[in-house]
């Protein structure tokens, strides 16, 4: 397997242990926290070389602790646990400049230079944190550094004005910045979503009959072939069932189109809400529909599609002018009637035709006799 390959199992175990709103801040959180560990596995090299004593046992510890941190949250990142992640790695930012400021003795003894990390902590807690949560940690450090400016002799007698108004500034145009993006990031995720939830439509509209919401004739034959090849492979059997609505054409001519749609409407719900979910149920065209039914014999094939001529049969009647709907049924089967869907479908609907022919409101197997007739219309 190469690298690329790699990544790409990663990235898509990475993306499935997170929800799917906060996927891309999770991937840019990882990227943000390894760039971090990075930079303090610098830091350590640089103090390293230029501090001594007991100084630099205090930034070793102290950069040490940051690394276990950030480590820890890029851990939970990794197991899906981005908020806890996230709160984590802002904690380390705040920390991290301010346990130098109030514990290292030079920062009260003149040394300033801590203190302007602390803009840059603001800056990246304005990528991780919402705005409300950055502007309050920004107020309470601000307050931080003036309060310990003053209260110390020696920083006092400093330009701290200066120093003041050059962290606000960096500050507050990294929270700008930072908030700007954020917004772009979520307008782009939204957008997304949307094109994703467009995609959806698209492909249900591409496979389902607008009309009825059963699934399409394009869509029948793939399913159909899929299931004949599955049914071979496993050497089980596999039924299909004919069925068209009894006299369509009067009910059209006699109440009109409109109504005539609610009738295939109404059969096509009946029949959607009454198959197995392994089944599927098809419009084949006009009135007749096609119901594809995996690991199921001829005779309950002709069994099922019995109950539910008697189940549409007894169907309440509406206040809409439509009284008695009933379908008349074929069925065929796997292997006796072929290993085709041109076989199946040919056989189903010649067995159809016999139970129109028959009287209707019937169920014709192609190895059977016609039912007794239930009702005539």
């Amino acid at each position: 397997m190469t690298i690329h390959d790699r990544l790409s199992v990663f990235r898509r175990s990475f993306q499935a242990k997170h929800l799917q709103r906060e996927v891309r801040s999770a991937v840019n959180l990882l990227v943000f926290q390894l760039i971090y560990l990075v930079l303090i596995a610098a830091t350590i090299v640089l103090s390293a070389s230029v501090e001594r004593g007991d100084r630099l046992l205090f930034y070793m510890l102290l950069l040490g602790g940051l690394a276990f941190v950030i480590a820890s949250a890029l851990a939970f990142n990794l197991r899906g646990r981005f908020q806890l992640s996230i709160w984590l790695t802002a904690l380390c930012m705040v920390l991290g400049p301010w346990l130098s400021i109030l514990l290292d003795p030079k920062v009260l003894a003149g040394d300033f230079v801590p203190l302007i990390y602390v803009a840059m902590s603001i800056q990246l807690c304005s990528i991780l944190l919402r705005e409300r949560l950055t502007i309050i940690i920004a107020a309470i450090q601000l307050t931080g550094v003036v309060v310990l400016i003053l209260t110390s002799p020696v920083l006092s007698r400093i330009n701290w004005p200066s120093l003041v108004t050059f962290i606000l500034f960096t500050a507050v145009i990294g929270m700008l910045y930072g908030f700007s993006n954020n917004r772009q990031m979520a307008e782009i995720e939204k957008q997304r979503n949307q094109l994703i939830l467009d995609e959806a439509k698209l492909r249900a509209l591409s496979v389902r009959d607008p009309l009825t919401g059963l699934f399409n004739r394009r869509y029948m034959e793939e399913t159909f072939d899929r299931e004949i090849q599955r049914a071979i492979r496993k050497q089980q059997p596999l039924s299909v069932i004919m069925a068209d609505i009894d006299g369509f054409k009067n009910i059209n001519d006699s109440i009109g189109h409109v109504l005539g749609d609610k009738v295939l409407v109404r059969a096509a719900a009946y029949l959607m809400n009454s198959i197995r979910a392994s089944d599927v149920a098809c419009r084949f065209g006009g009135d007749e529909f096609c119901l594809i039914l995996p690991d199921c014999t001829l005779e309950e094939g002709i069994m099922r599609a019995d109950a539910l001529r008697s189940g549409i049969e007894q169907l309440p009647t509406e206040d809409d002018g439509i009284k008695l709907i009933t379908l008349s049924f074929g069925v065929a089967a796997m292997p006796e009637d072929g290993i085709t869907r041109e076989a199946l479908l040919g056989a189903a609907d010649s067995a159809l035709y016999s139970a129109k022919r028959a009287g209707r409101n019937r169920v014709t197997g192609t190895k059977s006799q016609p039912q007794a007739e239930t009702k005539r219309i």
